[in-house]
């Protein structure tokens, strides 16, 4: 694998993983409750029963994030993805700020369109009739 597969790689790992606090962060306020403790009560097969209020607030919060980088460009995506995706606590390793500072300023097209790929992929929660033919073992919302 080449240097800068590796490196676009890692830079969608990291934007995915961005996503998923802020939308994890944004589902718990706006329903009040945890995923942490959604996981906890998993079924013995390792499935997660979302509740409606749980699900309709992590659809809002995918979808209005996501219309609102769709109509963004350039240094206006740049500031609505640092006060918004990263208003919520992150961690971030020196290497990976390095990368991400990189891109967001030499290439924000780039994360744009991971930033709306991640959050189409956290959008999906199953519904109380797919649990059944849907595991959700090993995944995190």
């Amino acid at each position: 694998m080449s240097n800068e597969t590796q490196s676009d790689d890692r830079l969608a790992v990291l934007v995915h993983r961005l996503t998923r606090a802020f939308v994890n962060h944004e589902t718990k306020e706006k329903s009040g409750i945890d995923y942490e403790t959604l996981k906890k009560n998993a079924d013995d097969q390792g499935r997660i029963r979302y509740p409606e209020a749980y699900r309709d607030a992590r659809e809002k919060a995918c979808s209005s994030a996501f219309l609102a980088m769709r109509g963004r460009r350039a240094e206006d995506f740049v500031e609505y993805f640092t006060g918004t995706i990263c208003s919520v606590p992150q961690f971030l390793k020196e290497d990976e700020f390095l990368a991400l500072s990189r891109a967001l300023i030499g290439d924000p097209d780039t994360v744009k369109t991971l930033s709306m790929l991640a959050l189409s992929a956290h959008s999906y929660l199953p519904s109380p009739k797919n649990t059944e033919s849907s595991s959700q073992e090993g995944e995190s919302p």
